[in-house]
């Protein structure tokens, strides 16, 4: 009955532990680290460059589509010597120049201009856009990282319990006060709760990673 009373005791206090963490989470967490994480993956991370280029790139192609209105018109010289002069052509003679105006791109140069300026908006709408997933990407695998340090805290506390609990059996157990088959079960609760500490750090550290990805440093670089 020894071994039952103290696993309900362990219970309880694992129980106690846990709803410190949920209470304990939101104060985890760090906004104005946050913050800085935000601001460095908008910084670095490769898709967010890919979005500035391509905003760079139609903004060039409406300076092309400004420059382009000078293609409606077409320049001609002609140069006819004197002694070249004919009965049918008695009077063009020396040099000729000829200004040309080409309707067709005339009437497409307006056109062409205002796609020119809905291709920027576009891009500069995919970059907002893209900035509002990357901005919840980063708040999602931050919180998950506070969730799992707070989680590994509650283990490593555990754990701690645990091995307290175990000594106390085995103390007993070497007086001949506890039996054997007690003092294994506490061994074995002991062990148990070392291996989710274990997968605990495991997780911290693919939660770490996660964030990594996205902001291209180490988070211990944030400053």
């Amino acid at each position: 009955m020894k071994i039952i009373k103290y696993f309900i005791i362990l219970f309880f206090a694992f129980g106690t532990f846990s709803v410190q963490a949920q209470e304990s989470l939101a104060s985890g967490i760090d906004y104005v680290f946050l913050q800085k994480l935000i601001d460095t993956a908008k910084s670095n991370y490769p898709k967010m460059k890919v979005f500035n280029h391509k905003i760079i790139i139609a903004s060039n192609d409406i300076k092309k589509a400004k420059l382009s209105w000078f293609d409606i018109f077409t320049v001609s010289a002609f140069y006819s010597p004197t002694a070249a002069q004919t009965l049918t052509n008695p009077t063009l003679s020396g040099f000729q120049l000829g200004l040309f105006l080409n309707i067709s791109s005339l009437i497409q140069k307006p056109v062409l201009l205002r796609q020119s300026h809905e291709a920027y908006k576009i891009a500069q709408l995919d970059k907002d856009e893209y900035n509002l997933n990357l901005e919840a990407d980063v708040k999602s695998r931050y919180f998950k990282y506070v969730q799992q340090l707070t989680i590994l805290k509650v283990q490593t506390q555990a754990a701690l319990d645990a091995e307290s609990l175990s000594k106390q059996f085995k103390y007993k157990f070497e007086k001949g006060e506890e039996t054997f088959e007690n003092y294994s079960k506490s061994m074995i609760l002991y062990s148990d709760q070392r291996q989710r500490v274990i997968e605990a750090e495991g997780s911290v550290l693919i939660a770490k990673s996660s964030i990594e990805e996205l902001i291209g440093k180490k988070l211990e670089d944030i400053h």
